[in-house]
């Protein structure tokens, strides 16, 4: 099955590395316009910059807990169309249980996560209900699914992912706008399963904490960023026409 996006215009938050990347560049490999943000213009990860994998768009710096940034990511992407595709997937990571977690910590997970995903739903809905046609996936992971150590807030937040994916659909399914999240497991560009399995703490440092989560995973490797871009695809896709107020678990198994 080849996935067509001709004639789709996309929004695509923490689309500058990883995950945001890869599903930036297949969603325009697919024939879609993307527009990205992110809060930086140099990729975090060392990769190539969204302006190398997308054909048609361009990518916007800001913030997406700002409003204003949002405002002008959404004026941006009017340059080119409406989107008919949204793809919340800005996050940031943490590490910690909730004793040892700020409270300045916490509400900055959430406005990411969480509020980043409300400011981009609000702008992006009302063409879509007035379209008739409207995708959005947002990010979640498997934390929102089982318990995943030492990330109260992270995993709490995507939580919050789900619950919010599920009313939004319930809110808009009527008007031909499908929701649904996809949770990843563990995503590690060029890393190897036999990488963590059976290493000392101190031999891996600060992927130490990955290890309980990767001998959980059920597949004997682990996922890359392109193996989440591909299910967003596909989510973004008339292939996925009667799926909506679902969560994909892109996770090798580890939820199960």
């Amino acid at each position: 099955m080849r996935i067509r996006l001709d004639d789709h215009t996309a929004v695509v938050t923490g689309a500058n590395s990883g995950i945001g990347r890869a599903t930036s560049a297949l969603l325009s490999e697919s024939g879609a316009t993307v527009v990205g943000l992110d809060v930086s213009d140099d990729p975090n990860d060392g990769g190539a910059h969204f302006d190398d994998v997308v054909d048609d768009g361009e990518l916007v710096v800001g913030d997406v807990s700002d409003p204003d940034d949002v405002d002008e990511l959404f004026e941006v992407c009017r340059g080119y169309d409406e989107p008919s595709i949204a793809v919340n997937n800005a996050g940031i990571g943490s590490h910690g249980s909730i004793d040892e977690v700020s409270l300045e910590e916490w509400r900055r997970m959430y406005s990411i996560h969480v509020e980043g995903a409300y400011h981009v739903c609000r702008r992006a809905l009302p063409a879509m209900v007035e379209r008739g046609d409207g995708r959005i996936v947002n990010m979640s992971s498997v934390g929102a699914l089982v318990p995943y150590e030492q990330s109260a807030n992270y995993a709490s937040a995507k939580g919050a992912l789900v619950s919010m994916t599920r009313q939004l659909a319930g809110d808009y399914s009527e008007h031909g706008v499908r929701v649904n999240a996809v949770a990843p497991g563990i995503i590690r560009a060029g890393l190897e399963k036999a990488d963590l399995v059976g290493k000392s703490a101190a031999e891996l440092g600060d992927q130490a904490r990955l290890v309980s989560a990767t001998e959980r995973t059920l597949l004997p490797y682990i996922g890359d960023p392109e193996d989440v871009a591909h299910a967003v695809t596909f989510l973004c896709s008339d292939a996925a026409r009667f799926v909506t107020a679902q969560v994909l678990a892109v996770d090798g198994g580890w939820s199960v």
